[in-house]
């Protein structure tokens, strides 16, 4: 069901930014549809999990999807109508649609099964499916087809088509093996309080998808406009730098393990930060596309080792609660980092990678405390 839903992201999400573009939206204003969308996106999360406890996620999630399939429907309708408006409202709740049911899986994973493994897993198999979704536009995209050319808005209808297979498929989930969750949902902000730690992962979470969306929220723009790439080329760009990504974070999983934690921050985020700087140094489109490649690559690797760690520490009946927190956080993050990118467009690459360079720095420095605590936590008895 994620590796349907994901494929239909990465497919509509990797065009859509030059589909607003398409309908006279600048740079800025694109910038701010995404940012609103990540906040009605935290909102409606705060309502999802107030109607929907974990026990009954699927029917929430069947619902969204549902939702997500008709709001897309009309965005076909509108396209091309000049009614801004109405673009961007319905883009809105298009984004929320899916923050809200991405979010939700690994809850709904949990009622079966959970491990630091695991976590791992299904990120990798989200970012397979929306590589997969890339992989898919790069094949059609300015292709004729029935002698018909395939532009943005055939792309919108095949991802409608795999958001009903992912439907299909979580209806027909059979949840007898399904284990009962004390979901009470009365002491989640005194448990947060009680674990600092958590308060702590998620404020890094906060700054590490702020950091993040800075130098990536915009790629599609960005390397079309700073590099003057087309469209298809820089479509097999971010093809290419995801399924790097996929196989990278697979590897991950299952060489790199906890004990070299330290090393693997390192590598993820100390290496971005010396990219970044030389890109303000050199401001240099060729280095640009060299740092966000390194961005998008090291995106899914380690996941498990701290996020996957976190997020199954936490007791059962808190972990939806944590979960859209934590998300809403990310969400937040994710807001602020498209929102600077836009506003700094038409200033020049360089200055935006340089702040991103010093936001990371402390990103990396939090990282490296929550290890330390991680440690300290495996050794108690």
């Amino acid at each position: 069901m994620l590796a349907f839903f994901t494929v239909a992201v990465g497919l509509w999400g990797n065009y859509r930014q030059l589909w607003l573009a398409s309908n006279n939206l600048s740079a800025a204003s694109i910038s701010k549809v995404i940012s609103i969308a990540s906040i009605v996106a935290a909102l409606s999360l705060a309502f999802f999990t107030q109607k929907f406890s974990i026990n009954k996620l699927k029917i929430g999630i069947l619902i969204t999807l549902m939702l997500k399939i008709f709001i897309s429907i009309l965005l076909l309708l509108i396209d091309g109508s000049s009614n801004l408006f109405w673009l961007k409202f319905l883009s809105f709740f298009d984004i929320a649609c899916e923050n809200i049911i991405i979010s939700s899986v690994y809850p709904y994973i949990m009622c079966y099964q959970k491990s630091d493994e695991l976590y791992g897993r299904k990120s990798v198999i989200e970012n397979l499916g929306k590589t997969a979704g890339v992989f898919i536009g790069s094949l059609l995209f300015s292709r004729l087809l029935f002698n018909h050319l395939i532009g943005y808005r055939e792309c919108l209808i095949i991802s409608i088509i795999f958001v009903f297979l992912a439907l299909a498929t979580l209806y027909f989930i059979n949840e007898e093996d399904k284990v009962k969750i004390d979901d009470t949902k009365k002491g989640i902000l005194k448990y947060l309080k009680k674990e600092k730690l958590l308060l702590f992962f998620l404020l890094y979470n906060t700054i590490s998808n702020l950091s993040y969306n800075m130098v990536v929220g915009l790629k599609m723009l960005m390397l079309t406009t700073y590099n003057d790439l087309s469209t298809s080329t820089a479509t097999y760009l971010v093809l290419m730098f995801g399924i790097i990504d996929i196989i990278f974070g697979a590897l991950a999983i299952n060489k790199l393990k906890s004990h070299n934690d330290y090393l693997n921050m390192s590598i993820k985020f100390l290496i971005r930060i010396i990219l970044y700087i030389i890109v303000f140094i050199t401001n240099n489109p060729a280095v640009l596309v060299v740092a966000m490649g390194y961005t998008l690559i090291t995106n899914i690797a380690y996941s498990n080792l701290i996020a996957g760690f976190m997020t199954n520490s936490i007791k059962e009946k808190y972990v939806l609660d944590f979960t859209v927190i934590n998300y809403i956080c990310q969400l937040i993050g994710e807001a602020a980092g498209i929102y600077i990118a836009g506003t700094l467009f038409n200033y020049g690459f360089n200055n935006l990678l340089i702040i991103a360079a010093g936001i990371m720095v402390i990103q990396l420095i939090m990282a490296y405390y929550i290890v330390y605590r991680k440690r300290q936590k495996l050794k108690r008895p």
